[in-house]
């Protein structure tokens, strides 16, 4: 059976309000991240872990545990910055930051970053001249149309591609792009079925019939997953939109049906860097 790649956001439910506001909220990612884990261990999924700075430097021992089960720590910046909505100092500014802290608190090198809430967008692609300094691989373009994000022409597989054109594949660029998983519609276009909010909201029969289409092809489906996404105790914050608690209640189920009928492993497993 084709191996996928199986990715986990890993992030407090709290992470998507200004980081000033971080301290108010109880934290819930040990129980959540916990769940997780006890699932891959369950299916022999190794995963990579897009982490947030701040989890390591908050939940050392959290990590430690991650790396001592075989996962891969990737990073995912340290404070969950908009990469559209800030400087390029600042962008360079956290994503140094998070590095010292995952590599500190892992032991591991960091090769790999995914941006919260995919936030490379065709307004901002020069981002890719800070992240080619630190990082080997990519995960941030998801090439579909939606309201919060997407670049929906952009290659729907793994590539290589050069920082002064990040939409096309070169066979000697700096880094490789790791698009989460799509699945082509004649005149809609392609339908995010990786994961998070569409595991949740998409009939899992979907989902499943998608990354067969894929397998079928050869090509592995990017997987992603956050801790708060199989959370049926998550805290009701106010200025959370609907799709933050959506069948949170089938979650896990949906999860370890997915978890059952495909197998994983992380990026590292996947690639040499």
């Amino acid at each position: 059976m084709m191996k996928n790649i199986m990715s986990v956001d890993l992030e407090d439910y709290f992470c998507d309000l200004p980081f000033s506001s971080w301290s108010n909220y109880p934290s819930r990612i040990i129980e959540t991240t916990n769940t997780l884990l006890k699932l891959f261990e369950k299916y022999n999924v190794a995963a990579t872990f897009f982490t947030l700075g701040y989890v390591a430097d908050s939940h050392p021992e959290l990590i430690e545990k991650i790396v001592s089960l075989g996962h891969e720590i990737a990073s995912h910046s340290y404070s969950h910055i908009d990469l559209r909505k800030i400087s390029k100092t600042k962008i360079e500014f956290d994503l140094k930051k998070s590095i010292s802290s995952l590599e500190k608190v892992s032991g591991e090198k960091i090769y790999g970053f995914r941006s919260p809430f995919f936030s490379i967008s065709r307004d901002n692609l020069d981002c890719f001249d800070i992240i080619k300094k630190y990082f080997k691989y990519d995960s941030s373009i998801f090439p579909v149309k939606t309201p919060l994000y997407g670049i929906s022409n952009a290659p729907r597989f793994p590539y290589r591609f050069s920082s002064e054109n990040p939409l096309e594949k070169n066979s000697n660029g700096e880094l490789l792009e790791l698009p989460p998983a799509t699945l082509k519609i004649p005149l809609y276009g392609n339908l995010p079925i990786a994961g998070g909010f569409y595991l949740r909201f998409l009939p899992l029969s979907l989902i499943k019939y998608g990354i067969n289409k894929l397998n079928k092809i050869e090509q592995s489906a990017m997987f992603y997953i956050h801790p708060k996404d199989l959370d049926v105790n998550m805290p009701k914050i106010d200025s959370y939109s609907w799709h933050y608690y959506h069948n949170l209640k089938n979650g896990k189920n949906k999860f370890e049906s997915i978890l059952k009928n495909f197998k994983f492993s992380s990026i590292r497993d996947t690639y040499s860097f």
